[in-house]
């Protein structure tokens, strides 16, 4: 049987360290009947030890792990009733049976083994009594949001050795441009290695393909030292097939989220969608969101975020019809405002970049409360830069033609830049 009992107080969901050689896991996994936590600290068998309990209200399961050594590295996961096995949603890093495995010393050292033979599935790393980055800048004045230049960044492509470190070398490169804002494209843990990371699979963990996250965070802070602010570039609107958000309320036969799923719709509510669409009305997936918004800014000191698709964050039905997702949806405002409250309650400076490309109408409100927008002008300009006069006016460009109040509104030059 397990035990039931209130959650520790001050604990949130996933891993919390609580002293240096101890932490409390806590799972939100409601109707789920039991869960065990396998890992490196019990040779990945569940005993008694390691039955989580429950709380009162049936949602979460959870536990204090003690006897941990300090700075040591341990896998583990989740054995949920008897046959998932899932790592920590909330993980900051991940191990990965299949992926890890072709990440060269050079670009992760000593990058810690995967239990072959012991478990299958990702599973999560921990460390307790990590050493605190030592922040040089902890003060930095962000350039003026009328007044971004940002470079848009792909880390794979842009430097042939794809680390933070190469990066940070480049910093000079990036000022001599004129560059004031660097948009990181999607660096959390996506499904493989090589990839534009919008197939995201956990949103807490920095990929392990670029590095450890030591270099990620000096690569932040030596960009601020030098002027730069660091936006990144989120795909909050769905997430991929490994994920434990995915796996954990899993529907089988029909190979898609279950229909109790606190976070992900079964089916799409949207055109274009890539992964498992996220339940935006969710209280669930809120928390989740939320928890994402903090994270990033008060671990890794970022200035901002960049949503893809964010015209996505509606529960409002258009299947497959373009034009109808487009149009007005008061349910994604909504959203949207609470999404960017979210971001702003940890830091009002911050800035909230959204790709989203709906009705005018609705964009207006968004722009007018403080977010950014990409406007899609591609076909014009490339008319201009080939000397045609025809579909070349580019005066949608401009705020005051748009009907809006600000001139926050940044411009797409290509498919993929902002």
């Amino acid at each position: 049987s397990v035990t039931i009992q209130a959650l520790p107080s001050g604990i949130e969901d996933g891993i919390n360290y609580i002293s240096d050689t101890s932490m409390v896991l806590s799972l939100y996994a409601p109707n789920k009947k039991n869960v065990y936590v396998i890992g490196d600290f019990n040779n990945w068998i569940a005993v008694p030890k390691y039955y989580m309990k429950e709380t009162p209200d049936g949602n979460r399961f959870w536990l204090e792990v003690d006897g941990l050594i300090p700075k040591k590295q341990y896998i583990f996961q989740y054995l949920v009733d008897g046959q998932i096995r899932i790592a920590d949603p909330y993980s900051e890093q991940i191990s990965d049976p299949n992926n890890d495995k072709y990440i060269s010393n050079s670009t992760y050292p000593d990058l810690i083994k995967y239990p072959y033979g012991k478990t299958t599935q990702i599973a999560s790393v921990i460390e307790t009594a990590q050493t605190p980055f030592n922040w040089q800048v902890t003060n930095f004045k962000r350039p003026p949001m009328n007044n971004l230049v940002i470079y848009e960044l792909l880390i794979r492509d842009f430097v042939s050795t794809h680390d933070y470190q190469t990066l940070i070398d480049t910093i000079g490169y990036f000022k001599r441009l004129g560059v004031n804002a660097i948009e990181l494209m999607p660096i959390m843990e996506f499904e493989g290695n090589i990839s534009w990371g919008y197939n995201p699979d956990f949103n807490f963990a920095p990929d392990k393909y670029y590095g450890p996250k030591f270099y990620l965070k000096k690569f932040i802070d030596v960009a601020h030292q030098n002027g730069i602010a660091i936006i990144l570039d989120a795909p909050m609107n769905d997430i991929m097939g490994s994920s434990p958000l995915a796996r954990l309320y899993w529907d089988a036969a029909n190979n898609r989220p279950a229909s109790d799923n606190p976070w992900l719709n079964p089916i799409p509510r949207h055109p274009y969608n890539v992964g498992n669409d996220f339940n935006y009305e969710s209280p669930a997936f809120q928390y989740y969101i939320n928890r994402f918004v903090k994270f990033w800014i008060k671990n890794y000191h970022i200035d901002g975020y960049r949503f893809d698709l964010s015209k996505g964050y509606t529960q409002t039905y258009s299947g497959n019809n373009v034009g109808l997702w487009a149009q007005y949806d008061q349910s994604r405002i909504n959203n949207l405002k609470r999404l960017s409250n979210d971001v702003w309650a940890v830091d009002p400076s911050a800035y909230v970049i959204l790709e989203h490309f709906a009705d005018n109408s609705e964009e207006t409100i968004l722009a007018n409360y403080g977010m950014l927008l990409w406007g899609n002008l591609n076909n014009n300009y490339n008319q201009n830069t080939m000397g045609y006069s025809s579909n070349s006016d580019i005066s949608w460009m401009s705020y005051k033609n748009r009907g809006w109040n600000t001139n926050l509104e940044r411009e797409e030059s290509d498919g993929n830049c902002s």
